[in-house]
């Protein structure tokens, strides 16, 4: 049996078992792109059942009216306040263990950020944070690499 739905509706994303607590918006687009990262990360089913999932059959028929709704309920329900302050507290005090690489060390900070997508700090910030964390040594490799101070450099 032929499908007869067009382009637009088809790349509508389902709604079924959403359509209590989300007003989905029509989608207005004449050119949609979809990147093949995001295919990818769709494909491999990270986001079905689950504690979001029981969370967001929960919510109240048309509560969540945009985006914005969804994001702040979300960081609500997940991520109260004692919780961020915990994360936010291990961003800023994070350090480089002794026996880690600076490679390590990046990707042990980047998973902190992860962890508190909503942390709020620039990336001026961050990358201060980091810079100041790491053992003079790969501080040294680093100024090296910019040619002079590294905190020094224009953002």
């Amino acid at each position: 049996m032929a499908d007869n739905r067009t382009m637009a509706q088809m790349l509508q994303a389902p709604i079924e078992g959403y359509e209590d607590a989300i007003v989905v918006p029509p989608v207005n687009a004449n050119n949609l792109e979809l990147k093949q990262p995001l295919i990818n990360l769709v494909q491999s089913n990270k986001f079905t059942d689950g504690e979001a999932r029981d969370w967001l059959d929960k919510e109240p028929p048309r509560s969540i009216l945009t985006w914005d709704d969804l994001v702040s309920k979300f960081i609500n329900q997940f991520f109260p306040p004692s919780k961020t302050t915990y994360l936010r507290n291990k961003i800023t005090n994070f350090f480089q263990e002794p026996n880690e690489t600076f490679n390590e060390a990046w990707e042990h900070f980047k998973g902190l950020l992860r962890q508190c997508p909503h942390h709020g700090f620039s990336e001026l910030h961050q990358l201060d944070t980091f810079y100041n964390s790491l053992n003079s040594n790969d501080q040294d490799a680093l100024d090296s690499a910019a040619c002079g101070q590294f905190v020094e450099q224009d953002a």
